[in-house]
């Protein structure tokens, strides 16, 4: 199980932001990093997206790992 930042932007729902790895905890640490104190990274991540959020994604669609 991986946990990922999705986010929507004008023209798409469900944007791939940013891939936490496979624990809930630091998905969490993440996302409030990203809303309450975003850095420079961060910025450019979210650049445009709204609706922020962790989802969960089974190995067997985590395309980015092959």
């Amino acid at each position: 199980m991986q946990y990922l930042i999705k986010g929507d932007t004008e023209t798409y729902n469900d944007c791939l932001i940013c891939v936490c790895g496979s624990s809930f905890e630091s998905a969490e640490q993440c996302l409030k990093r990203m809303l309450n104190n975003p850095t420079e990274n961060d910025k450019k991540l979210i650049e445009g997206a709204k609706n922020l959020r962790i989802e969960e994604a089974d190995e067997k669609e985590c395309w980015w790992e092959y």
